[in-house]
């Protein structure tokens, strides 16, 4: 098990993450914190490694860091960038950043969900390309909220919040998780895909990416669904079958799709960019300025605790 070091000495983060300014400022403002890459981390003497869903973290990655590294700490929610059983064979404490970001991600959702029905993507068109000739805007017509069933696979704090926000829509609510929660917020559980799917005007991809949850929406379950399907996905690319959601899109399965997550990231599957009735954006439900000031407050205390000799709430391994 490593040690945390002393708390007479500073202590040193080396920093993979690109941070926003008022983030760096609260790492600063407890650490010596310095920016590193692949090539120049085996310079330094960090204490502690911060890293992102971009660093691949395995066996391999582990075993090249320096040996002063004592605890790492992902700027994320999501683990499925690092292999927790290879953290715990390094005796490495791992730290995230659970509930600061769920308000900033929700509000992502019913972004999408909104400009999803509302058609927003072929109707900024019509302005941008000076195609707007209907003063009535019968070109796109959309479909409303209130009254439709909202369907969320992975009612957990970022679920529970986009529930709260689509009841105030006037919306009727079901989730489906590996089992019902404690907390519901107002939604029905489904245990069976197939009943979940059926019941949904519109489908909210919430869920971590797990074994069991990656290609959830593939052909099978899409043919489950109601015709006319909105599908919105601020989970992770990889729940979705990217060939099965477009071919869906094209035939009218699926009347429109919100996305802020894509199977690899940055370099996405461009087909999605050419429908028009695909509304896309560049995974950015955490990026407001409250989230991520959070993000990185949650993580200095985590790791302030641990150099007491703490565990800290958010210590994952």
């Amino acid at each position: 098990m490593k040690r945390a070091p002393q708390p007479s000495s500073p202590i040193r983060i080396a920093s993979l993450v690109p941070l926003e300014p008022a983030a760096r400022a609260e790492f600063a403002r407890r650490f010596v914190i310095e920016d590193v890459d692949a090539a120049t981390l085996g310079l330094l003497r960090p204490d502690v490694l911060l890293l992102s869903p971009p660093v691949r973290v395995d066996a391999a990655f582990l075993l090249s860091l320096p040996a002063s590294v004592g605890a790492l700490a992902t700027y994320s929610v999501g683990l499925d960038h690092i292999d927790l059983d290879a953290v715990r064979a390094q005796g490495l404490p791992l730290f995230n950043t659970p509930g600061v970001l769920a308000n900033a991600v929700a509000d992502q959702a019913m972004l999408l969900l909104l400009a999803a029905t509302r058609r927003m993507t072929e109707a900024t068109a019509l302005l941008r390309e000076n195609r707007w000739t209907d003063l009535w805007s019968s070109q796109t017509l959309g479909i409303e909220l209130a009254g439709k069933t909202l369907g969320i696979y992975g009612l957990g704090d970022i679920g529970r919040r986009v529930a709260q926000r689509a009841r105030a829509f006037g919306m009727t609510l079901v989730y489906h998780n590996r089992g019902r929660t404690t907390d519901e917020a107002g939604a029905t559980f489904i245990a069976d895909a197939k009943d979940f799917l059926a019941s949904a005007d519109m489908l909210l991809l919430a869920a971590p990416s797990t074994s069991q949850t990656r290609n959830f929406l593939d052909r099978d379950r899409l043919a489950m669904a109601r015709d006319g399907l909105i599908v919105v996905n601020i989970g992770r690319g990889d729940l979705i079958d990217d060939d099965a959601l477009l071919e869906a899109l094209d035939s009218g399965k699926v009347r429109a799709a919100g996305l802020d997550v894509f199977r690899n990231e940055p370099r996405i599957d461009r087909r999605f960019l050419s429908r028009p009735n695909v509304v896309a954006t560049p995974h950015i439900g955490s990026a407001t300025e409250e989230a991520r000031r959070g993000m990185a407050t949650v993580l200095c205390e985590a790791i302030e605790a641990w150099r007491r000799g703490e565990r800290p709430a958010n210590r994952v391994v």
